[in-house]
């Protein structure tokens, strides 16, 4: 068990060695001048542990801090955008306050002259009326003669009596 487990550790050594040396942003030649992982062949007894190349540690820790560099960049960068964007929320904020109030305002102008307008046309239409009521009276005592019937009544009145 003991022999399957180093194999595999070292297979997954030299692996990740690959990997890193694929992804690394560094010239080639620094690459190319690093001794290439040992892959180990199933053996009979337990492979032996050797320690990790310098060169490899020093691009593991150069590519570490480039790492730590860049994500302290973006946190940086999202925090600056971060900034930027509370700005102009609190801008656009102030913005609708005063368009809204700039609205309340038109709104309660409007109310007042729509008030007036109504007033003056109820004013209107009861003037209207007035003239209409005093045209019909003038026309109602024009044809009876201003309360003057003129023609005898039917009606037996009360002086009549003996």
């Amino acid at each position: 068990m003991k022999l399957t487990r180093a194999h595999f550790a070292v297979m997954a050594a030299a692996a990740s060695m690959t990997l890193l040396a694929a992804c690394s942003k560094e010239d080639d030649k620094a690459a190319t001048s690093a001794p290439p992982a040992p892959v180990a062949a199933p053996q009979s007894t337990a492979p032996a542990t050797t320690p990790p190349a310098p060169e490899a540690d020093k691009t593991l820790e150069q590519r570490t801090e480039e790492l730590k560099k860049d994500a302290d960049k973006v946190a940086e960068d999202v925090k600056k955008d971060a900034e930027k964007q509370e700005e102009n929320a609190k801008e656009n904020l102030h913005n609708l306050k005063e368009d809204a109030k700039a609205a309340g305002d038109a709104v309660a102008e409007k109310a007042v002259e729509a008030k007036d307008a109504m007033a003056d046309a109820a004013s209107r239409t009861g003037d209207a009326i007035k003239e209409g009521a005093a045209k019909a009276d003038s026309a109602i005592q024009s044809k009876l003669g201003n309360g003057v019937d003129s023609s005898p009544s039917t009606v037996p009145s009360e002086q009549s009596k003996p």
